[in-house]
């Protein structure tokens, strides 16, 4: 979310609201956060910009008593990914682009594909671009499944080099439950990979559009089962729903014109 706020120095202060924290102390620290909100910042700000249906959605219903959030979807440089041209490789190559944090659920990643390798199904690879706190114990982690040499770690790409791990992959996916939304998956869409997200949260509203396959638990085997499936469906391609983000045009010229209007009124 964009907070425009009123009479304070700094205009504009960024943040993304996720509803929950990232642990158990975190959660403890976002209660109070959201005190602050209601009672000190709320009272002196204009305006609140949600960057998604779901940010919109979960700010109205935790902050009931204001009234004045505005929802412009995230922008994307939509040009530049699609002329990715999208070209799966052999072994499959199953993509998660994002941080190595608890949150994150990578490690539930890896044991849904750990039961897709023991399946029998070795025909597929697991690249993991990102790096984070949770790195050692997720290599030791996919050391434990048994499924190391299946596995491709990486970080510091390149923005040339990342585009060219979406064009290989014949799977993405993210289940990560604190996002208000995730630029790799709709990246990932508009180059034509197959997304895997969860069915609820930020994202299931690309579920529901049949954007993308959902998982509903992070249940290893239902993980395995959602990633075979996307390998065999054919989904609604993200350029027929124009509404789910904005080019940077699109984006700047509505924040623009959310700015002119503040200035207006007063």
């Amino acid at each position: 979310m964009k907070i425009v706020k009123n009479g304070i120095k700094n205009a504009d202060v960024f943040h993304v609201y996720h509803r929950f924290g990232q642990s158990s102390l975190r959660h403890s620290l976002l209660k109070l956060y959201r005190y602050g909100l209601n009672s000190m910042i709320f009272s002196r700000v204009d305006l609140v910009i949600a960057n998604s249906i779901y940010e919109n959605r979960i700010l109205c219903e935790d902050f009931p008593k204001f009234r004045k959030v505005f929802m412009i979807p995230e922008d994307m440089d939509v040009d530049e990914v699609k002329h990715v041209k999208h070209d799966p490789v052999e072994p499959k190559r199953i993509l998660y682009v994002g941080a190595l944090r608890c949150y994150k659920n990578v490690g539930k990643i890896l044991e849904g594909f750990a039961h897709l390798i023991k399946r029998g199904d070795t025909q597929y690879r697991l690249v993991i671009v990102g790096g984070g706190a949770e790195y050692a114990s997720l290599v030791n982690l996919a050391h434990n499944l048994g499924i190391s040499s299946f596995v491709e770690w990486k970080y510091g790409l390149s923005r040339q080099q990342l585009l060219c791990e979406y064009a290989k992959a014949s799977i993405f996916i993210l289940v990560s439950s604190l996002e208000s939304f995730s630029r790799v998956v709709y990246e990932a869409l508009l180059i034509g990979v197959p997304v895997v997200v969860l069915n609820f949260g930020a994202l299931s509203n690309l579920v529901e559009a049949g954007l993308a396959e959902g998982v509903n638990s992070l249940n290893p085997s239902e993980i395995a089962d959602a990633l075979l499936k996307a390998t065999r469906k054919t989904y609604t391609k993200i350029s027929d729903n124009p509404n789910a983000f904005l080019n940077w045009e699109e984006y700047s010229d509505k924040i623009i014109s959310v700015y002119n209007r503040l200035l207006e009124r007063r």
